[in-house]
């Protein structure tokens, strides 16, 4: 069965500061992240023949998607195309996904080489915004930003970030866009793998599936790291339960529903 494995971008510029970057296109890669985007790509090659690779639309997402890819092929795996024009991008439309792209950062295209034209980038995926805290790396603002991010592991997602979106914002943007990637690529026989952000790979990760929020907040995601995330045995009876929810319903709607079964470095998450 299609697995969704979410992935963690490598190491950039800000990482090495600390600072609080979130709002679009934001920082590239260092040399250390290209190096992790190969490894994720290696790594993923273990565990997967054939993938869809899709990103958030942060330049170090797509250029972390362009690097695993790269890799992933190189060592005998298929890059399945998730771009416009795909007959993924018509499921993933179809399963209400929002509006794909492909790659538009011109190092990411580079890294990519001949598979540039099969990778996406995806509207709705993001970085928890930092608000009035963006690109700072002050200890307040990391304390409040985690903070915040607790609370919402919690459940108390009507939190709002200073300046930016409530937990309910951030969760009803990303979770339909990741249904579809996962329902599109299940339709097209392969697993699907999406690149993004550390912060809100946890969230999503807790919120489908079920994770101890302890867990999921002391268990940092690092760069280049991977989520794998099991869909449930009834996923096609889960997907029309859902068909004509949206917002709330639809957030509510698949919360649990999935198993996480692997956390990075962490192994096997505890669960709530």
């Amino acid at each position: 069965m299609t697995r969704l494995f979410l992935v963690r971008h490598g190491q950039t510029t800000s990482n090495e500061i600390h600072a609080l970057d979130t709002a679009l296109p934001g920082a590239s890669l260092t040399t250390l992240g290209r190096e992790q985007a190969g490894a994720a790509g290696r790594y993923l090659r273990n565990a997967s023949d054939r993938v869809h690779v899709l990103s958030s639309q942060a330049a170090r997402a797509q250029q972390t998607a362009a690097g695993l890819a790269t890799a992933f092929a190189a060592e005998g795996g298929a890059i399945a195309a998730a771009a416009p024009g795909s007959s993924f991008a018509e499921g993933f439309q179809r399963f209400r996904g929002r509006e794909l792209a492909g790659l538009v950062d011109t190092a990411a295209v580079e890294l990519a080489g001949e598979h540039a034209g099969s990778l996406a980038s995806i509207f709705g995926v993001a970085e928890i915004p930092a608000g009035d805290m963006e690109m700072k790396n002050d200890e307040d603002s990391h304390e409040l930003y985690h903070r915040l991010l607790g609370d919402w592991l919690h459940g108390r997602i009507d939190k709002i970030v200073p300046g930016g979106s409530s937990g309910a914002q951030v969760l009803t943007s990303y979770l339909p866009q990741a249904l579809a990637v996962v329902a599109a690529a299940q339709a097209e026989g392969a697993d699907a793998v999406l690149v993004s952000h550390g912060a809100v790979i946890r969230l999503v990760a807790t919120w489908l599936g079920a994770v101890d929020p302890e867990f999921a907040y002391r268990a940092y995601l690092p760069n280049g790291q991977v989520v794998s995330i099991a869909l449930p045995e009834d996923f096609g009876e889960l997907l029309d339960q859902v068909a004509d929810f949206a917002g709330e319903q639809l957030r509510d709607g698949v919360r649990g529903r999935f198993r996480v079964t692997e956390w990075g470095p962490f192994g096997v998450p505890e669960l709530a």
